[in-house]
């Protein structure tokens, strides 16, 4: 008897829960303010990553790490944290998130990671419908909402 295995493609899935250290709280919400008050500039989007806490798939080992985030254009990061929230959706947008792993990686976030092993034909599609997403993506993003 002789059994063909089938070749397989391994996708690795990270997440890192979100920083809320008193510094780095502070130092955030500080940002957030100043924004909101017109005195300075917002948080980055990889600084608002590392405080909610973040997830992201990697379909080549983890060189390249993609993430699932709202399209922010044209919002503030103060209104679009607020917007959130309070139960508002964005349209949602697939990007290379791998600097935001790295920095949670090297600033004390433990990151987790499994992964999932797929049959080539099934990665193939993995892949494909993750480079779809990557330039349009058909999902919204939100926050899930407590007590619902």
């Amino acid at each position: 008897m002789n059994i063909t295995v089938p070749i397989c493609r391994t996708i690795k899935v990270m997440a890192f829960r979100g920083d809320r250290s008193r510094p780095f709280a502070t130092a955030f919400q500080t940002k957030l303010d100043d924004e909101k008050n017109g005195i300075g500039p917002g948080p980055t989007i990889r600084e608002c990553l590392l405080f909610v806490g973040h997830t992201g798939v990697s379909t080549d080992g983890g060189t390249t790490i993609y993430g699932f985030n709202p399209d922010d254009t044209g919002v503030p990061v103060w209104q679009l944290l607020n917007r959130l929230k309070n139960g508002d959706r964005f349209p949602g947008v697939v990007r290379d998130d791998t600097a935001a792993f790295s920095a949670a990686r090297n600033a004390g976030p433990v990151l987790m990671s499994f992964d999932v092993i797929l049959p080539d034909p099934e990665f193939q599609r993995f892949h494909s419908s993750l480079d779809h997403e990557r330039q349009k993506s058909q999902y919204y993003y939100g926050f899930p909402q407590r007590g619902r």
